[in-house]
């Protein structure tokens, strides 16, 4: 068994960050896992009970939706953050980021939310929720002793690391460098995992490269079934995408 946050340095930190000081947070649904590095080393981790779910709450008790709806706005909200300026923009993206009325008529949504304010939104709703998180991750950071020790900042990933407003809260609330991270190191289907959600899936693979089954272990035999060549077949397919 290895540690989300683990697994997740491995693909998201360099080796000159860790040997610096870094904390690495892989912000799930439900919770965070926070990791801080020293000397190249891991030096303290936890789990912090809080997560992207809870950002989605905030916004189905102040829209009054339900979570499915609240989901799909929090996501729209994020996707139009994530669009950076470039020379090829049309004037439909442009005006989609000026314009602070939420287009949700492509969102497929099952009930009225009325009028929506981006503004309101993720100033009144989504940054207090990212507030309170990076204040807890402050917390833990002073409580475990290693304030000032991580000139390297905080990495975030996971599947609500591109929430709208998270690198901005995060540098508010830290006073350090934050950055949001994909994952690194693997080749092929670059598009389907380029992507901070995928931030711990990719480090198990990295981590699987580096370790071998314990001594005295062996795969079982069933008749008819050669397990051993199932598993090869898996592992060889697994290993196509390492360098």
């Amino acid at each position: 068994m290895v540690f989300g946050g683990l697994a997740a340095s491995l693909s998201t930190l360099t080796d000159t960050e860790k040997e610096l000081g870094v904390a690495l947070v892989d912000i799930g649904g439900g919770t965070c896992d926070l990791c801080l590095f020293v000397e190249g080393s891991l030096a303290h981790s936890v789990v912090l009970p809080i997560g992207g779910k809870n950002i989605t709450n905030d916004l189905a008790i102040g829209l009054r939706s339900s979570l499915d709806t609240a989901e799909k706005i929090k996501l729209e909200l994020s996707r139009i953050n994530k669009k950076k300026e470039t020379a090829y923009e049309s004037e439909e993206e442009k005006k989609e980021k000026k314009d602070d009325t939420l287009d949700i008529s492509k969102l497929s949504l099952t009930e009225d939310v009325g009028q929506l304010s981006k503004k309101t939104l993720v100033d009144g709703i989504i940054k207090p929720r990212l507030t309170e998180i990076f204040t807890l991750i402050g917390m833990e950071i002073k409580r475990a002793g290693f304030s000032g020790l991580l000139p390297s900042g905080l990495v975030i990933t996971g599947g609500a690391a591109e929430t709208v407003g998270m690198a901005e809260v995060g540098k508010e609330v830290l006073r350090m460098p934050v950055r949001i991270a994909s994952p690194q190191g693997v080749v092929g289907l670059i598009d389907e995992i380029s992507d901070p959600a995928y931030g711990a899936g990719t480090g198990l693979l990295l981590y699987g490269q580096t370790v071998s089954a314990p001594s005295g272990i062996s795969i079982p035999s069933l008749p008819g079934l050669n397990l051993k060549g199932f598993f090869g077949k898996i592992i060889s397919w697994l290993r196509g995408f390492l360098p």
